[in-house]
């Protein structure tokens, strides 16, 4: 990627973000990066596609630092701990926070953008965390249930407090730091409600 490259794509980003993509213009976006709208229409042929490449960008870098990261080779407590902490990270973040206020508000018109931040994000958590109990439930460790429907109710019990006000408030009564408190405390919930018959 080139120097004038990196300018728009950190410009599209800061605007679509924060105007979505209605407001937000190709003069906009030059006037952002400081770069001639040439310059811009150079690099993207039109706005959908600038909008399309930066939240692709945007969507896979939430799946960072990857579920693939969590040593799943701890004990049960342990990898939930872990988990938790990577999921109330993600949707305390303020930056993370705006990119899922934009992908809600653009996924109708491009339906793409959306399942990609799924698929790289909370989709992609998932799955490991249903792979995951499902090898639980075979040792014993968790009680036999849908380990996909598991995941998610992991997922909603510790993210759910924080993500859904601010999702539509734009502000939650707890700080990030207050939120990660809350972690053992849920995941001891959990473990209660999957405990083995």
């Amino acid at each position: 990627m080139t120097e004038k490259e990196r300018q728009i794509v950190e410009a599209a980003c800061k605007l679509f973000t924060e105007q979505g993509y209605e407001v937000t213009s190709m003069d906009k976006v030059a006037a952002e990066a400081n770069v001639s709208k040439r310059t811009v229409y150079s690099y993207f042929e039109s706005k959908e596609h600038l909008f399309c490449t930066v939240m692709g960008g945007m969507c896979a870098g939430f799946g960072e630092p990857s579920p693939n990261d969590i040593d799943f080779s701890g004990d049960l407590r342990s990898v939930l701990i872990e988990s938790a902490r990577l999921v109330v990270g993600k949707v305390t973040d303020p930056d993370k926070q705006r990119l899922m206020r934009t992908v809600i508000g653009e996924v109708e018109q491009f339906p793409l953008i959306g399942q990609t931040f799924w698929n790289e994000g909370p989709g992609k958590m998932r799955n490991e965390l249903a792979d995951y109990f499902r090898q639980m439930q075979v040792q014993g460790l968790m009680k036999k249930s849908d380990p996909v429907l598991s995941a998610a109710q992991f997922q909603g019990l510790v993210a759910g407090p924080f993500m859904i006000q601010t999702m539509f408030s734009g502000s939650c009564d707890w700080s990030q730091e207050q939120a990660l408190a809350t972690i053992e405390a849920a995941v001891d919930d959990f473990l209660k409600a999957h405990a083995p018959d």
